[in-house]
């Protein structure tokens, strides 16, 4: 029996923020030594963009598990609110193509900053860039044809919407779902029922697989 299991559900859930937390900046901190002790200046960049937009994946994960879906859960939220809104319309998304056109356009200028700076300013670009890209990413889950692009990131993502909310939290990558034990069950199935619910269109011709 873990020890965890022997507090409380609130206590539960405060131990697994930390614990998701903890984790993450032992990750953060050790790409950051790697990044100090680089000679090159441009595996530096690379190792702080990386880090920046593995920052922002982070962040996207936290928030939607543990804001969006868990402290709210039992109280009245605009936020939660919203985002169960969009559970129940998953077509029905607030950010529009003027929105992800004029973050993608700031992120271009923070990046060509950033690599005029050439310093920490890097990880501020990474993490830009990583909203840009969730903001066009969560667009394309919401695609039948993003089943051929990325197709454990949809699979994910349907579970969510269906049989599993307290799963698949992770847009970007699905790294925090794993090792965070959030994915959803590898034997669940995609029904019929899901895919037209999840895509609104009755589609039959998307993949059913495990």
């Amino acid at each position: 029996m873990r020890l965890t299991e022997k507090l409380s559900p609130k206590a539960q859930s405060i131990a697994e923020v930390f614990r998701c937390f903890v984790t993450f900046f032992l990750i953060a901190g050790l790409l950051l030594i790697c990044a100090t002790k680089m000679t090159d200046s441009r595996l530096t960049f690379a190792i702080l963009l990386l880090t920046g937009w593995l920052s922002w994946t982070f962040t996207e994960y936290a928030l939607h598990r543990f804001w969006m879906h868990n402290f709210f859960r039992y109280g009245k939220s605009n936020l939660y609110d919203i985002h169960m809104e969009h559970h129940k319309h998953p077509k029905d998304m607030k950010v529009n193509g003027y929105h992800r056109l004029l973050t993608f356009s700031v992120s271009v200028i923070i990046l060509s900053v950033a690599i005029y700076l050439n310093n920490y300013f890097t990880l501020f670009a990474g993490f830009c860039l990583g909203f840009s890209f969730y903001s066009f990413l969560h667009y394309l889950l919401h695609q039948p044809w993003s089943r051929y692009i990325m197709p454990n990131l949809q699979k994910a993502h349907i579970h969510h919407h269906g049989k599993y909310p307290d799963k698949g939290f992770s847009f970007s990558v699905i790294l925090w779902d794993w090792l965070f034990d959030t994915l959803p069950p590898k034997e669940a199935e995609i029904s019929d029922k899901m895919l037209s619910f999840y895509f609104k269109n009755g589609s039959q011709s998307h993949q059913k697989k495990k």
